[in-house]
């Protein structure tokens, strides 16, 4: 066996099992706070700047289509967030086709996010929150102390309708791109259903 199969095979081990830590410490972060929006409620509007640098508000989003919300903990330094983002990016275009959208928060400062929307091609809008504002808005805040990491996100999705109420808080903690892409698809749809479904319940007139 050559040395250089043993080096991209250790290197394989290597990255397997710094995805696997990363993945269960996400996990282990996704709990739900009492005081983060709940189903059925409205939520918390934001304007927050993109990689672009493009003010991107919720209201103008939510113009278009329902939205999907998620959260980040870093796409600087958190691996499975970075491979996340990755996964939407390449399904971008069928989830689009359920009628939704797509946004991710983070602390990160718009020139991380930059660099690395650049280095991998990412197009979904990734908004910069440094002041964790809006993270607190949601009560998406980790308890993490470190000092680098003060202010990151807990790992989480809101599925937001066209009234921004919130239908759908699915988990998307995965390291297969297949169950975090039909996850989104499914809510964006879902949500569509139930604000149709609302809106023609009130407007049904009573019998006479």
């Amino acid at each position: 066996m050559s040395i250089l199969f043993l080096t991209k095979r250790v290197q394989g081990c290597i990255l397997a099992a710094a995805l696997l830590a990363a993945v269960q410490y996400v996990g282990a972060q996704a709990y739900v706070s009492a005081h983060e929006p709940v189903l059925g409620q409205r939520a918390p509007s934001f304007t927050l700047k993109d990689q672009n640098d493009r003010a991107v508000s919720l209201d103008d989003l939510l113009k278009k289509g329902p939205v999907a919300v998620i959260f980040l903990r870093s796409a600087d330094w958190c691996v499975y967030c970075q491979i996340q983002l990755i996964q939407i990016q390449q399904n971008l275009k069928e989830i689009e086709a359920s009628g939704g959208q797509v946004v991710a928060i983070s602390y990160d400062s718009p020139d991380k996010l930059k660099r690395f929307a650049s280095r991998r091609k990412i197009s979904v809008p990734l908004l910069s929150d440094p002041g964790s504002k809006v993270i607190d808005a949601y009560d998406m805040r980790s308890g993490v102390s470190n000092r680098n990491q003060a202010g990151c996100s807990r790992h989480g999705v809101f599925i937001l309708d066209q009234k921004g109420i919130v239908r759908a808080k699915p988990y998307l903690i995965s390291d297969q791109a297949r169950p975090v892409v039909d996850a989104l698809v499914g809510a964006l749809k879902e949500a569509q259903r139930q604000e149709i479904g609302a809106s023609s319940t009130k407007t049904k007139k009573p019998n006479p």
